[in-house]
C-alpha cells in the first residue's frame, strides 16, 4: 500500500505537494497565530513619552502582574493608569463601551442586532450623554481625571500594537470618550434579568395555573424568619416576637403575604400572555459578552472580635465568570491620594478599594427598583389615569460591519421605555420598564471619585448616599476600629404597594409616588456584637418609612445563614480563619433537607437507590472535587425540584425559572411544607402524590441520572466528574481557535448557594459554573501588610502577556496571596515602565 502511494505521488508530484500542504497546514497556522500573538504582546518595560503628561509616573508590576502606579501628579498617574489598563484589557474595554451604547453588531454582525436594540431601549447611552455633558458637574475634578485616564487609553491605541482579537474581528478602534465609560458604568448598575424575568414569569404562571398558587413559586422571604441583615447578625439574641412565624397548615402568613392587586387588566387576552413568553425568551437569549453584577458575600469583624485587635473586612462580589475577569486590580498613588483597588477597566476610580486608613466592599442590595407595566397606546399617545399623554422618543442607530445603519426609535412613557417594541413577533400589549435610574439623579462617577477621597465612614456614607441605582450593600472598616454597613440606592414607593408581577400602567394606581429618604436606608454602625454579615439577603423585617416591609429579588438565605452560623461559634477570628471561610462549600440547607428525606425514605428497592441513600448519609455537606455526596446531593436536589414542578410549569417555564433566585427560595419552602398541592403530579390522573412519594421517586431517578451522565460505577459519582468551572472568552465560540481563548473547563471546589458560590444553570442540566466570586479579599487593620486576596484568572486579558490566566490554579484551590501594598513589599517588581512628558 505504501509503495503504491509513493509510486502514485512520484508520477503526480502535485499530489505530493498537496498532501504535504494538508499535513503541515495546522503547524503553519499554529506558528503564524502565535507569532502574531507574540508581536502584539504588551510592552511592560521601557519608557512612554507624551505631550499630555505634565510630570513623571512609574508603573512597577509585581511578580504576578499587579501594577503599582506612582505619579508625581494626578494627571500623570491617571494617564499611566489608562495606558496600563489598556495594555491588559483594551479588548474588554472595547466590548464594555459597545455594550453600554448598544454597538455590538458593528463587530459581531447581524446576530447581535436584537441585543443592541434591547441595550438601546435601556437608555444607557441616553442617560450617559446627559450626565457626561452636564454644565455644572458635582465634582469637576472627577471628570478631569476621567479625561486624563482616557488620554492614556487613547495614547495606547495610537502607539502600541493591539491584541489578536482586533485582528480576528477586523476592528479599527476609535478613541474612547466620556460617554463610552459612563454608559458601561450605568450598565453594570442594571440587574435587569432578575426583575424582568421574575415579574413576567409570575404573571404568566398566575394566568395559566389551575388549582395552584403562583405565590408559592415566588415566595421571596415570606417564610424565612432568621435571615435579615438588620435583625439576624452573629452574637445577637434574636427577638422573635417581631418576626413572621411559619404556619402549620402550610398557608401564607398574613403578616408577610404579598399584596394582591385588584386592578390588573389585560391578562384575559391570551395574546398578552403568549407574547410575555416571547419577552421572557428574548431576554433569556440575549447575547451579552459581559454580564452585570449578580450577588456577593461580605462580613465585617470589629477589633473586639478579631485576633489582631484591628477591624477586618472580608468581601467577595459574585459576577458571571469570564475571560478577562470582571475586576482589574491595581495600586495608584499621587500626592494626597493612594488606593489599592478593584476597577472596572473602563473607569479610573475603584468600585472596591482600601488604603492604610479605610477599606470598603460591596454586595448587591437586591431591592426591587425595577417594575414592568402594561401600557395602553393609541398612535403616539399613552393612557395615564384619566388623561392621554404624548409619548416621547429616543432616536439612535445601529451600525453594521459593512458601514450601513439601522434606525432605532424607542418610545417612552412616564414609567419608562417600551421594551417590547423591537421583539420580533411580539403581539401583546406594550410593556414599559420602570427603573429608578431613569427617574433620579445618579452621579455614579462623582460618587466613586468622592469615595476614594473620603477620610471617614461618615464621608463615605455621605458620598454613597447620592446613588440612585443600583441598590448596594456597602461594608466599611478602618484603622480606628470602626465597622459599618450601609444600604445604598433608593427604595421606590408605589401607590398600590409592591408587586411581584407586571402592573397595569394605564390607571395611574400603580405608579411610583416617591422614594424612601436616604437617611432612612438601613444602617449598622459599630454594633455591640462586633460582626456584620451581608449576602444579598432580606435587608430588614421592619417597615421603612412610607414603604413598609421592603420587597426585592432577595437571593436565597443559605449563604447568609451559613456565615452567621460560622461566625457566632467563637469569640475572636484571625485573618487566616476569615480567609478560609471564603472557600467554605458547606450546603447549609442540606442537614434539614436530608433529615426530611431520611425520615421518609428508609430504604430503596434498587441497588442504585440504596447507594444514593448510603452516600448521602455519610456526606459531610461539603462540595469538593472528590466528594461523592456533593454530586449525589445536587442531582437529587435537581431531580426532586423537577418532579415537583415540571407538571405545573412545563419544560420551557421550568428552565426559565432556573434563571432566577426564586426557585431556590421556593424549594426551601416546598420541602418544609408537605401540604403543598404542588407535590401532586398532574400527569398521573386519578392518583394524588404526596411529598413522600416524590422524594422516594426522586431517589431512584437520581441513581439513574448519575449512572447515565456520570458513571455506571457509583464509586465514580464524584463532584469533579459532574461539575466544572470555566472562564469563557467572547471569542471562545469561534471554530478551531476558540478554545485557545477560553480558560477551562476544570474541576473545582464550590457549588450553588454555598459561601464559595460558583453557580451553574441547574434547570438546563449544565453543570459548568457560570458565575461566582469575582475576587476574594480580607483586609485586617491589625495586620495590614498581611492582608490577602484572590483574583480568578489574573489581571491580563492579552493572550501575549505572561500574566494571562496565571492565577487560575490558585483560585480553583482557594489559595489567597498577600496583597503587596508598601514600596518595601513591592520592591523592584518584575517589570518597570516609566512615563515622561514629551
Amino acid at each position: 500500500m505504501l509503495r503504491n502511494l509513493k509510486t502514485f505521488t512520484k508520477k503526480r508530484p502535485f499530489i505530493s505537494l498537496f498532501l504535504l500542504f494538508i499535513i503541515t497546514l495546522p503547524v503553519t497556522l499554529h506558528i503564524v497565530f502565535w507569532g502574531l500573538v507574540s508581536l502584539k504582546a504588551p510592552r511592560y518595560q521601557g519608557e512612554v513619552r507624551s505631550e499630555v503628561l505634565s510630570a513623571k509616573a512609574t508603573v512597577i508590576r509585581d511578580t504576578i502582574g499587579i501594577p503599582h502606579i506612582v505619579g508625581e501628579d494626578a494627571k500623570s498617574a491617571y494617564f499611566a493608569l489608562g495606558f496600563t489598563m489598556a495594555q491588559d484589557r483594551i479588548f474588554q474595554m472595547e466590548l464594555q463601551r459597545r455594550i453600554g451604547k448598544g454597538e455590538l453588531s458593528e463587530i459581531f454582525g447581524e446576530k447581535l442586532i436584537p441585543t443592541d436594540r434591547f441595550l438601546k431601549s435601556l437608555l444607557l447611552k441616553k442617560t450617559a450623554e446627559v450626565y457626561a455633558n452636564q454644565k455644572d458637574p458635582l465634582h469637576p475634578e472627577a471628570w478631569q481625571q476621567l479625561d486624563w485616564f482616557l488620554e492614556g487609553v487613547n495614547h495606547f491605541l495610537a502607539t502600541e500594537p493591539l491584541p489578536i482579537e482586533y485582528t480576528i474581528l477586523g476592528i479599527n478602534p476609535r478613541p474612547f470618550d466620556r460617554v463610552d465609560a459612563i454608559s458601561f458604568l450605568f450598565y453594570m448598575g442594571f440587574s435587569f434579568a432578575e426583575g424582568i424575568k421574575s415579574d413576567s414569569l409570575y404573571t404568566i404562571m398566575e394566568s395559566e395555573l389551575v388549582g395552584r398558587s403562583a405565590g408559592e413559586l415566588f415566595p421571596r422571604y415570606d417564610f424565612e424568619t432568621n435571615a435579615s441583615i438588620l435583625e439576624t447578625q452573629p452574637g445577637v439574641k434574636q427577638l422573635t416576637a417581631n418576626l413572621p412565624k411559619p404556619m402549620k397548615d402550610g398557608g401564607f402568613n398574613s403578616f408577610v403575604k404579598p399584596k394582591e392587586l385588584t386592578n390588573q387588566i389585560g391578562l384575559s387576552e391570551k395574546t398578552d400572555v403568549a407574547s410575555l413568553k416571547g419577552l421572557l425568551g428574548f431576554v433569556n437569549d440575549l447575547v451579552l459578552p459581559i454580564e452585570p453584577l449578580e450577588g456577593s458575600n461580605s462580613w465585617l469583624v470589629a477589633p473586639n472580635r478579631s485576633s489582631s485587635g484591628g477591624a477586618v473586612l472580608a468581601n467577595d462580589p459574585h459576577i458571571a465568570l469570564s475571560n478577562p475577569g470582571a475586576w482589574y486590580e491595581a495600586y495608584i498613588e499621587y500626592p494626597g491620594y493612594e488606593n489599592y483597588g478593584y476597577f472596572l477597566s473602563i473607569i479610573p476610580f475603584p468600585l472596591i478599594a482600601h488604603n492604610r486608613d479605610k477599606a470598603w466592599g460591596l454586595t448587591m442590595l437586591e431591592q426591587d427598583d425595577v417594575n414592568l407595566y402594561w401600557e395602553t397606546i393609541e398612535g403616539s399617545t399613552y393612557k395615564s389615569g384619566s388623561s392621554w399623554k404624548e409619548l416621547t422618543y429616543y432616536k439612535d442607530e445601529i451600525k453594521m460591519k459593512d458601514g450601513s445603519t439601522i434606525p432605532v426609535e424607542i418610545p417612552i412613557t412616564n414609567h419608562g421605555p417600551l421594551i417590547t417594541e423591537h421583539i420580533k413577533g411580539y403581539k401583546g400589549r406594550p410593556v414599559s420598564l420602570y427603573w429608578a435610574h431613569h427617574h433620579l439623579e445618579n452621579p455614579l462617577l462623582d460618587v466613586l471619585y468622592q469615595m476614594g477621597k473620603a477620610k471617614s465612614f461618615q464621608e463615605l456614607d455621605s458620598a454613597s448616599s447620592l446613588i440612585g441605582a443600583p441598590g448596594l450593600n456597602f461594608s466599611y472598616a478602618d484603622k480606628q476600629g470602626n465597622i459599618a454597613y450601609y444600604a445604598v440606592g433608593r427604595f421606590p414607593i408605589l401607590k398600590s404597594g409592591n408587586s411581584r408581577k407586571i402592573l397595569e400602567g394605564s390607571t395611574g394606581e400603580n405608579d411610583v409616588i416617591g422614594y424612601v429618604a436616604t437617611k432612612d436606608n438601613p444602617k449598622i454602625i459599630n454594633p455591640k456584637n462586633g460582626i456584620i454579615v451581608t449576602a444579598n439577603n432580606l435587608v430588614t423585617n421592619k417597615s421603612l418609612p412610607g414603604l413598609g416591609r421592603p420587597d426585592g429579588n432577595w437571593q436565597p438565605p443559605d449563604r447568609f445563614q451559613r456565615l452567621v452560623g460560622i461566625l457566632e461559634t467563637q469569640e475572636k477570628w484571625s485573618l487566616e480563619e476569615l480567609a478560609a471561610i471564603q472557600n467554605d462549600t458547606v450546603a447549609s440547607f442540606a442537614p434539614e433537607y436530608l433529615e426530611i428525606l431520611f425520615s421518609t425514605v428508609k430504604d430503596s428497592k434498587s441497588l442504585g437507590g440504596k447507594k444514593v441513600l448510603e452516600i448521602l448519609k455519610n456526606w459531610n455537606f461539603e462540595h469538593f472535587p472528590e466528594s461523592q455526596g456533593a454530586a449525589v446531593y445536587d442531582v437529587f436536589f435537581y431531580i426532586t425540584m423537577k418532579e415537583l414542578l415540571i407538571d405545573e410549569m412545563g419544560p420551557d417555564h421550568f428552565e426559565l425559572y432556573g434563571e432566577m433566585a426564586e426557585y431556590w427560595n421556593a424549594y426551601r419552602r416546598f420541602v418544609r411544607n408537605p401540604n403543598s398541592l404542588y407535590w401532586d403530579d398532574l400527569r398521573t390522573v386519578g392518583v394524588k402524590e404526596t411529598r413522600d412519594d416524590i422524594l422516594k421517586r426522586s431517589v431512584e431517578a437520581t441513581a439513574k441520572y448519575l449512572e447515565t451522565h456520570v458513571s455506571a460505577s457509583p464509586s465514580l459519582w464524584k463532584w469533579k466528574y459532574l461539575y466544572k468551572i470555566k472562564h469563557p472568552h467572547p471569542l471562545g465560540v469561534l471554530p478551531l481557535i476558540g478554545n485557545i481563548f477560553n480558560i477551562g473547563p476544570m474541576p473545582s471546589a464550590g457549588g450553588a448557594e454555598v459561601v464559595n458560590n460558583l453557580k451553574y444553570k441547574l434547570m438546563k442540566e449544565d453543570w459548568t459554573a457560570m458565575a461566582g466570586p469575582s475576587k476574594r479579599r480580607v483586609i485586617d487593620y491589625g495586620r495590614f501588610e498581611e492582608s490577602v486576596t484572590q483574583l480568578p484568572i489574573g489581571n491580563s486579558g492579552n493572550l501575549g502577556s505572561p500574566f494571562y490566566g496565571n492565577l487560575v490554579e490558585d483560585y480553583n484551590q482557594g489559595i489567597h496571596r498577600k496583597i503587596l501594598y508598601s514600596k518595601e513589599q513591592v520592591g523592584a517588581g518584575k517589570f518597570r515602565l516609566e512615563f515622561h512628558p514629551k
